[in-house]
């Protein structure tokens, strides 16, 4: 990891920065983040909520690192130390500081194409060939990478970062604040067909994308306009890489939608949702606020808020774990019913 050496910040001042509680010397001085293992003289490292503290701590006895972010409950540490209710919050905080945000030192770079059509705030930056096209409008601070597309009518919020070859297709909406990672592709068409005379037509899909405020998606995700409506991405919702999310969903505010998750067309994930990594969807089911979905779970029917299920069918993940555990036994318990049976066989020629 580059660390960025031109900063550097006790840990006294770290701790008002951070708003965490100070435990040792406060003029420790910080130069970068490192884990436990990698961290040279100078560096920062982390201990997580880990209840299990014993390898770590001595691990920490061993490492050049000079201060830790740990949680309050931790035990006594052998390094100075940051305490918080949830050490991650330090961790995000002191990553911030010693790796801000890069801003581009151009606002529309020479090779990109930006429609006269077009509106670019000018505190907004187009990187080298991407494209802008008529009617978008793309908001203050925001960040359009190289190669990547923003079409017509389409809206990008601002502060929002469009990372390279992200293509956001026409009359698509972006709120603020939101990440969309490298090779992302916002408003392709719906999966959308009938069979006529032989022939699977397709049926246009009129729809669009609206992606609310502080969203991010990962890369190589597909959403999919709306046939007729919006496809609607809430507030908050994270999208992990290699998601595909069909025409007319309705995903609410703060979900957790993980790896190779499929969401099939007008599906709807109350606020609050979590999807785990392969998670399927039927089309036309709704998923309750607050309910998680464990990995590879496949959701074919409306599930009740609130909810922890998994498998196939889904079930509740406390019963699914038992049948998992009584099949891992299954090979013992036919072996069993062979034996009885043979000395069935036995005693009745007896």
């Amino acid at each position: 990891m580059t660390q960025n050496h031109s900063r550097t910040i006790s840990l006294q001042e770290l701790a008002g920065l951070t708003e965490g509680r100070l435990v040792g010397d406060g003029t420790v001085l910080l130069t970068g983040v490192a884990s436990a293992h990698d961290a040279a003289a100078g560096q920062l490292t982390f201990l997580s909520g880990a209840k299990n503290y014993t390898a770590y701590l001595e691990l920490l006895k061993s490492s050049k690192a000079a201060a830790v972010i740990a949680p309050d409950d931790a035990p006594e540490l052998s390094l100075p130390s940051l305490r918080f209710k949830n050490p991650y919050y330090g961790l995000i905080k002191a990553l911030e500081f010693f790796f801000p945000l890069e801003k581009p030192d151009y606002s529309i770079h020479p090779a990109a194409f930006v429609s006269e059509n077009a509106e670019v705030d000018p505190s907004a930056s187009i990187g080298p060939y991407a494209v802008v096209e008529a009617g978008a409008v793309i908001g203050a601070g925001a960040n359009v990478c190289a190669q990547a597309y923003v079409g017509k009518n389409c809206r990008i919020g601002k502060g929002t970062l469009l990372h390279p070859g992200v293509r956001v297709l026409a009359d698509c909406v972006v709120g603020n604040a939101c990440i969309i990672h490298a090779n992302a592709v916002i408003g392709s068409d719906g999966f959308g067909f009938t069979q006529h005379q032989g022939r699977q037509l397709k049926v246009p899909q009129v729809g669009n994308v609206v992606i609310e405020d502080d969203v991010e998606i990962g890369a190589c995700v597909t959403i999919d306009r709306g046939a007729l409506v919006s496809t609607v991405i809430g507030n908050g919702t994270k999208i992990d890489n290699m998601v595909h999310i069909a025409h007319n969903v309705q995903i609410g505010k703060n979900c957790v939608i993980v790896a190779q998750v499929g969401i099939s067309g007008s599906t709807i994930l109350e606020d609050e949702v979590t999807l785990a990594g392969q998670v399927g969807t039927a089309g036309h089911v709704r998923v309750g606020k607050g309910t998680t979905v464990a990995a590879r779970g496949v959701v074919t029917s409306d599930v009740a808020p609130g909810s922890f299920v998994s498998g196939f069918p889904l079930k509740p993940h406390s019963e699914e774990r038992k049948i998992m555990a009584s099949l891992r036994k299954l090979p013992d318990l036919i072996k069993k019913v062979r034996e009885l049976e043979k000395l069935l066989e036995g005693n009745e020629k007896a």
